[in-house]
């Protein structure tokens, strides 16, 4: 987006909490502000759930608020959302991450949010100058609706937190291994009507579980992408997704290609109010996830509905526009 803007602009990374590479040098301090000061003409700072916290650890963004204050070049707040807990209402923050993010919001020239669900619980904070700029991945590739009448359905499985969680176990064992039984289900019968089928996991922590429950179902390996250009390419190549990662089904949303997403938290749920894609979810459910899977699975797969998607893909180039000129707007360009 920021190129579409200052074509030969570039960029300078860092890691915003200690969850990156860097566990040393890391976050809004006062060091990372005189650099910025000395180096650059804008920072950014962007992230799927930074607004998240819990337990020892209270929200994404490590902050110095003195540092802020002698903060010269202008920041942004981009594609920033909250809402990954299983089947969770949205958490309530500390009192320290209130301050913190109301504080960051109020330096911010511009604060641009991934979701609906996100602006209207960064309102209940006090936070009004948000605005909705959607999530920035889905303006990635930009393609127009693929309708494609062969080639793989690709399966991705949910994280492995839905099968088992300390914090959640009796959740994840009433609704979230129901998920998992409904998708072994839902992939065998795809491979019984003779769909090509490929099965993927987003993180290598997966490849067990989706071995276990999977394996003896496919022909191939589970695949587990290295890069994610070689993610793009399987994403691209398929006829439709059935997604239980919302990263996944926010590419090929991207890419076009028509998707079912398993709607397991409220970022999920934010995504698909924002982008009005509710009729292409399946919610957790301790006795229905099989059914509903299997009926939404079948209208994907239903070539005369895919008209549907073309005023889907026409909002998110919208979205797109918006986004870009809230930037320019930010900018004075």
């Amino acid at each position: 987006m920021f190129a579409t803007i200052v074509p030969d602009v570039t960029f300078k990374l860092f890691d915003v909490n200690s969850r990156g590479q860097e566990k040393s040098e890391y976050g809004l301090t006062q060091s990372a502000v005189e650099r910025a000061n000395a180096e650059a003409d804008l920072i950014i700072v962007g992230g799927s759930n930074l607004y998240e916290g819990s337990l020892g650890w209270p929200w994404g963004v490590h902050l110095d608020p003195a540092a802020l204050k002698s903060l010269r070049v202008p920041l942004f707040l981009l594609g920033i959302g909250t809402g990954s807990n299983f089947n969770s209402s949205l958490h309530k923050p500390s009192a320290r991450a209130k301050r913190e993010i109301k504080l960051l919001n109020d330096y911010a020239s511009l604060s641009g949010v991934r979701d609906v669900t996100t602006v209207d619980w960064l309102q209940q904070l006090g936070v009004t100058k948000a605005r909705l700029m959607g999530d920035p991945a889905t303006f990635v590739f930009d393609c127009p609706l693929q309708i494609k009448h062969d080639g793989p359905v690709l399966v991705t499985i949910p994280p492995r937190r839905v099968w088992t969680s300390k914090r959640q176990f009796w959740k994840v064992r009433a609704r979230g291994r129901p998920m998992f039984f409904a998708l072994v289900e839902l992939t065998k019968n795809l491979i019984e009507k003779g769909h090509q089928v490929l099965l993927t996991c987003n993180d290598p922590a997966d490849l067990p579980l989706a071995r276990e429950l999977f394996g003896g179902l496919l022909p191939g390996a589970v695949i587990c992408p290295e890069a994610p250009e070689e993610y793009f390419q399987l994403l691209a190549k398929s006829r439709a997704v059935i997604s239980g990662r919302l990263h996944t089904a926010v590419v090929a949303f991207s890419l076009g290609i028509p998707f079912l997403l398993l709607d397991i938290d409220e970022r999920t749920r934010g995504f698909l109010n924002t982008y009005q894609l509710d009729a292409w979810s399946v919610g957790p459910s301790a006795t229905r996830s099989k059914t509903h899977l299997h009926e939404q699975a079948k209208k994907l797969l239903d070539e005369s509905r895919l008209e549907a998607w073309q005023a889907a893909i026409a909002r998110r180039d919208r979205m797109k526009k918006a986004a870009i000129a809230l930037i320019r707007e930010a900018m004075n360009c």
